[in-house]
């Protein structure tokens, strides 16, 4: 444990003069930064009722209860450090599997949506009358969020911003492409919104189904990546089980293999995944809110 002290110590007096001496606009132009990137990134997860602060609070919870966990189990203050970390950090990877499969959803559901305004277009209602149609008849999933833009527009009468605000909450690539064809067949015009909502269902049919194929070929890549990194530990749980077992890590050398074996641990599951994952698409209204209001 000698190693971990002065760590420590020297990290807490980083952030103490980080504190006192950074400029205090400085301070809170980064601070607000951050918080409105966590603060979209779990509007993307689903959880838009949910505030960073919370968030964060729940991933403390979550360290506390592993470290309280393995402390009893193994009773080795250095793995329990390694479990609050552990632990700390596991609402993050859960978030992003669940904002995955929230996507797939809205991929899914996107195609016959689509289908349903082309079909309004055509048979000539306007564009507020074909959202309304997607509110009442559309997929389930995106029901509540047309019906949202429905109101707004009624509330508002601006419905540029009501769409826009639509991608906001759905957060999703695929929404954006459609928000901004929406947006831009609203502001400019012209008879051809049916055929271009016509081909933009097609196409994200295609890119569902090819997806799906290769996201079924490479899942043993992610299969073998969990069951990679969670061995390891498991083996060190169970080794650890036994008095004299706890006892090797609580030297400082049993703390330098913890770290470099959190370390390679943490580096080989993210290069298998990243090797065994689709690129997600980039989003097109991500921008602040300030600038996505003009945008829109």
């Amino acid at each position: 444990m000698s190693v971990v002290i002065p760590f420590t110590f020297g990290l807490g007096v980083f952030m103490v003069f980080d504190w006192a001496f950074l400029p205090p606009r400085r301070q809170e132009s980064r601070r607000a930064a951050v918080r409105g990137r966590l603060r979209r990134w779990l509007v993307s997860v689903g959880l838009a009722s949910t505030s960073p602060g919370q968030f964060l609070g729940a991933c403390a919870a979550a360290g506390l209860g592993g470290a309280f966990v393995t402390a009893l189990v193994a009773g080795s203050p250095a793995i329990a450090g390694v479990a609050l970390l552990g632990g700390a950090y596991a609402p993050v990877p859960y978030l992003r599997s669940r904002r995955r499969a929230r996507q797939r959803e809205l991929q899914r559901c996107w195609p016959e949506a689509i289908d349903l305004l082309a079909g309004s277009v055509r048979a000539g209602d306007t564009l507020p009358a074909a959202l309304a149609t997607v509110a009442e008849r559309g997929p389930e999933k995106l029901r509540d969020a047309f019906r949202s833009v429905v109101t707004d527009h009624l509330v508002s009468g601006d419905l540029a911003a009501a769409v826009g605000r639509l991608g906001e909450a759905l957060a999703d690539p695929t929404s954006d492409r459609i928000v901004a064809t929406l947006t831009l067949a609203h502001r400019v015009g012209g008879r051809e919104l049916g055929r271009v909502l016509r081909t933009l269902a097609s196409f994200l049919r295609e890119d569902l189904s090819t997806r799906q194929e290769i996201e079924a070929r490479q899942s043993w890549t992610i299969v073998a990546a969990r069951v990679a990194a969670a061995s390891p530990w498991v083996v060190l749980l169970m080794m650890a089980s036994r008095p004299e077992g706890a006892g090797a890590y609580d030297t400082a050398a049993g703390v330098v293999v913890l770290a470099g074996g959190a370390a390679a641990t943490a580096l080989g599951y993210r290069l298998m995944v990243a090797l065994g994952r689709l690129p997600e698409e980039p989003r097109l209204l991500a921008g602040g809110a300030a600038a996505g209001g003009e945008a829109r």
